[in-house]
């Protein structure tokens, strides 16, 4: 007997499970019915909500900012870099139990930004390559 998998139900489908329409486990219509103001403020389409909210937003949204100049002005950071301006930031808001750790920052990078490495060309191209390439 194959078991069934966990069933991923859109925000439209659960609004309609919590008016009684289907008949779905109690305890998942009634975590839907705690949600059911988030689930009218949502997209229809939307199925979870996983994932954790940050403990310290304004926090998270500064260093979002300082990252975007960062990258706008071509430089590349580090997540060492990205730890230790946090730790500025978070001295700042007088936020004195936040550590910085690794996991925050890699869990950091996974809520705002996309988690990639700026590509570069190593090597000039040469001046006439385009001719070279025509020959070739």
């Amino acid at each position: 007997m194959a078991t069934e998998g966990k069933l991923a139900y859109d925000a439209d489908f659960k609004l309609k499970a919590i008016s009684r329409e289907f008949s779905i486990n109690k305890s998942v219509v009634h975590r839907w019915r705690k949600q059911e103001d988030e689930l009218h403020l949502t997209r229809k389409t939307k199925k979870s909500f996983h994932g954790r909210k940050a403990r310290w937003p304004g926090l998270e949204d500064g260093l979002h900012l300082w990252i975007s100049e960062q990258r706008a002005a071509g430089r590349s950071l580090s997540t060492v870099t990205i730890r230790i301006q946090a730790k500025t930031i978070a001295n700042e808001l007088h936020i004195e139990e936040f550590k910085a750790g690794p996991s925050w920052c890699f869990c950091f990078m996974k809520r705002q930004l996309s988690i990639c490495t700026r590509t570069t060309v190593s090597q000039q191209l040469l001046a006439d390559y385009e001719e070279k390439l025509a020959t070739f």
